[in-house]
């Protein structure tokens, strides 16, 4: 802050302000990410799929930068016309966002590949799959975050990592647990220094 006559006037230099789109599949942990680096209580979080039907947005600081964080709602094949319209929304909120982040279900993922793995991991997967067809339609690069890590052995989330920055859409890897917040803040750096001047 400087002083002029008498009136202060707030200096803007250095300070950054922008949106970071959060997109994925339905229960990928979208709602707990957001809350996580607002560190308030701003999206819904349940089990029951689709229940952010339209972005929400929340504020989190950090440093000199703000982050409005939007959380679209699940992205998936839909059937209805609500379907579509709540996954037209989540685009939008990503195309107008300055950064984005791909937030994927790693249980859920690896889950679809195994014997194991139940009817919604498989759905979560092919969702995932249709968001990076999407994405490449775009042809804009965005962040991967890899939710729901913990316990999970350190090589099997490398190579799942390796697996789906081969598609070429990611601009790199965060692993992360928005839940416990095992990563988190190394993700919150990187959307702050990602915001524009």
């Amino acid at each position: 802050m400087t002083e002029t006559d008498n009136n202060p006037v707030q200096t803007t230099e250095g300070r950054r302000a922008g949106f970071a789109a959060i997109i994925g599949a339905p229960n990928a942990g979208k709602s707990t990410l957001v809350n996580r680096l607002t560190g308030s209580k701003v999206s819904i979080v349940t089990q029951k799929v689709q229940t952010t039907r339209f972005p929400i947005r929340g504020i989190a600081m950090h440093e000199n930068a703000q982050i409005v964080l939007v959380d679209t709602p699940g992205v998936f094949n839909p059937r209805r016309r609500l379907d579509r319209a709540m996954v037209a929304s989540a685009w939008a909120g990503a195309e107008d966002a300055d950064v984005v982040v791909h937030l994927v279900d790693a249980q859920a993922h690896l889950g679809a590949e195994g014997r194991e793995g139940t009817p919604a991991d498989r759905k979560s997967a092919e969702d995932t799959e249709t968001i990076i067809k999407n994405l490449t339609r775009m042809g804009q690069k965005v962040i991967l975050a890899l939710n729901k890590i913990d316990g999970m052995r350190r090589d099997t989330l490398l190579a799942l990592s390796h697996r789906l920055f081969e598609t070429g859409v990611y601009s790199e890897v965060y692993m992360i647990s928005a839940e416990s917040g095992d990563g988190v803040d190394d993700l919150k750096a990187r959307l702050a220094a990602a915001m524009p001047e």
